[in-house]
C-alpha cells in the first residue's frame, strides 16, 4: 500500500478523527537516500548519514539487504519518511545490548521515533522488511535484565504500515505518548521454540487518537494494551486482528499502579478480533488501592478458540515480577460505560493457562475458576457502573453450560444483560 499521499480514517463511533498520511512515493525520487550497508559492521552510523543527507527523506533500507542495527537508533526529526524494504537485525551479543540499554536516555528503546509528521512503511514482500530481535536466546536463558524495547513511536501525526517483527526480545511496539497515528498491517511473531517469551507485549496503545487495524500478533503477553502507566489515554481503536500463541489478549491496564496518580482512559474500542489459544480475551486490570477512571470502553465482535479466560476483569491486580509493598485496599479505579457485545467461541476447559508461571499459586490463579467461566468480573463494591453484556455465546469445551464468577453487581446498569452470581451464566 505504498504510494498514498494522504490517508484519513475516521473512527465514526467516537468524536475524534484519526488521521495518518504516507509521504513515501513508490517512484524513486531525486531526494531519496538509501542507507548504506557495510558487511559485518554496525550500520547505525550509515542511518544517521542518510538522515543528514536527506533531512526530509525518504530514507530507504534497500531490499535484499540485511542491515546490522548494532546500536540504538533515534529518529528525532519531523516531516520525513522511512521505508524498510530490507531486513533489520539486532545484535546477538546479549551483554552488549544490556550495556546499551543501561546507558540509554530514551527509555531503553532500540529503535525510537519522535517529532511530527513521520511515516514508516515496510515491505509488501513477506520475506523482506523484518525487524529481527534474536529474542530466542534471551528467552532460553531466562534473561530479563536490561532488555531493550523494540520500537518506540512517540510521534504526533504518524503513519505506520506493513511493519514486521520477528522474535523481539521483549516489548515490541510502543505508541505511548503518540497522538493522531494510524498503524496498519503490523505483524508480530514472538513464538518460541524453547522457553516462554516473557514480556513480549505486542502494541502499547497508551496514546491518544490512535487507530490500529489488521494486525497479526503471536506473543507472550498483552497483544494490545491501553492505559498502562497512563494519565490520559483516549480515543483508541484496535480492530480487525488475529491474536494467538500464548498471548494475554486485549487489555485495559494495568491502571492505578501509583496510588497517588490517577490513571484515566476513555473512548476505547476493540472490535472484530479473533483470539486463538490465548490466556485472556478481553481483559481489564487495575491495582489494589489504585485510583482513576476508565470510561466508555467497548469490546465488540470478539471470537475465541481455546481461550482460558475470554472475558476477565480484576481490580486487585499485582505484578508478579515486582509486587512492591503491601497496598491498602482503600480505593479503586472507577469503571463506567463498559459494553461487551457479541462474544462467541469456546473456552479452554482442559489445559488452562500458559507457561508463564513463576510462582505458586500461579499469578493467573483464580479462586473458584474451573475452566467453564464465560466471564470473571471481580468488581469492587460500587466501582463498576453502567455495564452491558449482550450476545455472549461462549461454551466450555467440556460441553457443560457456561458459568460466571461475579463479585459485586455493576450499579446503575439498566441494561446489564446478565445475572451477577457465582454459577451458571444467565442472560437477563
Amino acid at each position: 500500500m505504498l504510494g498514498f499521499l494522504a490517508l484519513g480514517l475516521a473512527c465514526v463511533w467516537q468524536v475524534k478523527t484519526v488521521v495518518g498520511r504516507s509521504i513515501y512515493l513508490e517512484e524513486r525520487s531525486a531526494n531519496e537516500c538509501d542507507v548504506t550497508h557495510t558487511e559485518g559492521e554496525d550500520d547505525t552510523p550509515n542511518i544517521y548519514q542518510a538522515l543528514s543527507d536527506c533531512p526530509s527523506g525518504p530514507i530507504v533500507f534497500t531490499a535484499n539487504t540485511t542491515y546490522n542495527i548494532f546500536s540504538p537508533v533515534q529518529f528525532n526529526h519531523s516531516d520525513y519518511s522511512v521505508s524498510i524494504l530490507g531486513n533489520l537485525s539486532f545484535p546477538t551479543n546479549m551483554t552488549a545490548v544490556q550495556g546499551a540499554v543501561n546507558t540509554s536516555t530514551n527509555g531503553g528503546f532500540w529503535i525510537y521515533f519522535s517529532g511530527e509528521n513521520v511515516n514508516v512503511t515496510g515491505s509488501e514482500d513477506p520475506w523482506s522488511g523484518w525487524i529481527d530481535g534474536h529474542g530466542q536466546q534471551w528467552w532460553d536463558a531466562y534473561n530479563q535484565v536490561a532488555r531493550p524495547r523494540t520500537f518506540g513511536f512517540a510521534v504526533n501525526n504518524g503513519y505506520l504500515y506493513n511493519l514486521k517483527f520477528y522474535k523481539p526480545i521483549a516489548w515490541v511496539v510502543s505508541l505511548a505518548t503518540a497522538s493522531n497515528v494510524y498503524a496498519g498491517n503490523i505483524i508480530i511473531d514472538a513464538r518460541s521454540n524453547g522457553s516462554f517469551p516473557f514480556n513480549t507485549d505486542g502494541i502499547d496503545g497508551s496514546g491518544s487518537d490512535l487507530l490500529v487495524e489488521d494486525a497479526t500478533i503471536y506473543n507472550g503477553d498483552d497483544a494490545f494494551t491501553v492505559g498502562q502507566n497512563s494519565v490520559g489515554t483516549r480515543n483508541v481503536t484496535f480492530r480487525r486482528a488475529y491474536v494467538s500463541y500464548s498471548s494475554h489478549g486485549l487489555s485495559i491496564g494495568s491502571l492505578g499502579k501509583d496510588p497517588n496518580q490517577p490513571s484515566n482512559v476513555s473512548d476505547i474500542l476493540f472490535e472484530d478480533v479473533f483470539l486463538e489459544n490465548t490466556l485472556y480475551g478481553a481483559r481489564f486490570k487495575s491495582w489494589v488501592g489504585g485510583v482513576g477512571l476508565a470510561k466508555n470502553v467497548t469490546y465488540r465482535n470478539i471470537g475465541v478458540r481455546n481461550v482460558s479466560f475470554p472475558l476477565y476483569l480484576t481490580q486487585s491486580y499485582v505484578d508478579q515480577e515486582s509486587p512492591g509493598a503491601p497496598r491498602a485496599n482503600n480505593a479503586s479505579v472507577i469503571m463506567q460505560d463498559f459494553t461487551y457485545d457479541n462474544f462467541y467461541g469456546d473456552i479452554n476447559t482442559f489445559h488452562q493457562g500458559d507457561a508463564s508461571c513463576v510462582s505458586d499459586p500461579c499469578w493467573y490463579y483464580e479462586e473458584g475458576a474451573d475452566g467453564t467461566q464465560a466471564a470473571i468480573l471481580r468488581c469492587n463494591p460500587g466501582t463498576c457502573q453502567n455495564f452491558t453484556l449482550s450476545n455472549i455465546h461462549l461454551r466450555p469445551q467440556s460441553g457443560v453450560p457456561a458459568t460466571l464468577l461475579c463479585n459485586n453487581p455493576p450499579i446503575a446498569s439498566p441494561n446489564a444483560g446478565f445475572v451477577c452470581q457465582n454459577g451458571t451464566f444467565i442472560s437477563a
